[in-house]
């Protein structure tokens, strides 16, 4: 387990690490595109700021983007306990418990780091699950807390998300410049924003075709194992694998399934889908259900 934190924190600057070089580059190319340095200076500035930025408030746009809803010991006691309970086994201090009004079974944990931790349950959930179902489910998103997962998948959220506003304000900026010349301007200096804006639409869409293709790409290489380990480490805070085993297999036999968890936050998610399409599956971020059960049942020989 601590190999792996420390593996995640590791994780977390080579990812910083590669996007810094990923700016310097498309800083370069838009800089010879343009015949200019004013690309890669603005870039140099922007992208830092908005990570930092991004960083600050990942937990936070991650509950949000999940539809989480902050409740109250008072409002959902049950689900106040059993967290609690688990954080208490876990060393770590209470995280955040809110709910999302869904009535997909699911759950999901969002952190930087332990001290500011989210941990959202679905109503579907609450209503499907039973207390040692819901207990280990909880496990499993607290082992993810421990390990410092978060980290890896909020930190590739921000950097992403950076890019993709670069790509967002160049293809804006570049339409923009392209309608104008086709409005007042006819000669002159109009041909000339026209091929700037042209140019400003083919740098967007690079960058955006960047953004696109990292996330998911870092998200599938990294999220199966860290899945597996969340498990594991979930088996051992509740010594009882049969209750995740249920859990599971009741959440992929659930009709709506995790058909509700779209977007950046399906990685933060216990169950993710299995994917219905070969390229789904390759690009997944959760390994099979089956897969996980087949090892939990394994594990459970030795308690």
């Amino acid at each position: 387990m601590y190999r792996q934190i420390a593996r995640n924190k590791r994780f977390s600057i080579l990812l910083i690490a590669l996007f810094c070089v990923a700016v310097i580059g498309l800083g370069l190319f838009s800089s010879w595109v343009f015949e200019g340095w004013w690309p890669l200076v603005m870039l140099m500035l922007f992208c830092p700021l908005y990570v930092w930025w991004q960083l600050s408030h990942a937990t936070e746009h991650a509950a949000k983007a999940a539809g989480w809803v902050a409740a109250g010991p008072d409002a959902e006691p049950r689900l106040h306990r059993i967290v609690e309970t688990t954080a208490i086994r876990a060393g770590i201090p209470m995280p955040q418990v809110g709910v999302i009004e869904d009535p997909a079974p699911n759950a999901f944990a969002a952190s930087l780091r332990p001290e500011k931790s989210v941990i959202g349950v679905t109503r579907g959930a609450l209503e499907l699950l039973d207390d040692s179902e819901l207990e280990a489910v909880i496990a499993h998103e607290v082992a993810h807390i421990v390990n410092y997962d978060g980290r890896v998948t909020l930190t590739t959220f921000a950097l992403v998300g950076s890019i993709a506003a670069v790509a967002m304000f160049l293809l804006g900026l570049g339409w923009g410049l392209v309608r104008a010349t086709f409005g007042e301007f006819r000669m002159g200096l109009g041909l000339l924003m026209g091929m700037l804006g042209a140019g400003l639409l083919l740098l967007g869409g690079v960058f955006w075709l960047v953004a696109m293709i990292l996330g998911p790409v870092i998200s599938a290489a990294v999220s199966r194992k860290r899945e597996f380990l969340a498990d594991a480490s979930g088996v051992e805070l509740t010594r009882f694998p049969d209750g995740l085993v249920r859990a599971l297999e009741k959440l992929a036999a659930h009709p709506a399934g995790a058909t509700s968890v779209t977007g950046e936050v399906r990685a933060l998610f216990i169950h993710a889908g299995d994917g219905s399409s070969w390229l789904e599956r390759l690009l997944g971020t959760h390994p099979p259900v089956a897969e996980r059960v087949e090892r939990l049942r394994a594990m459970g020989s030795s308690f």
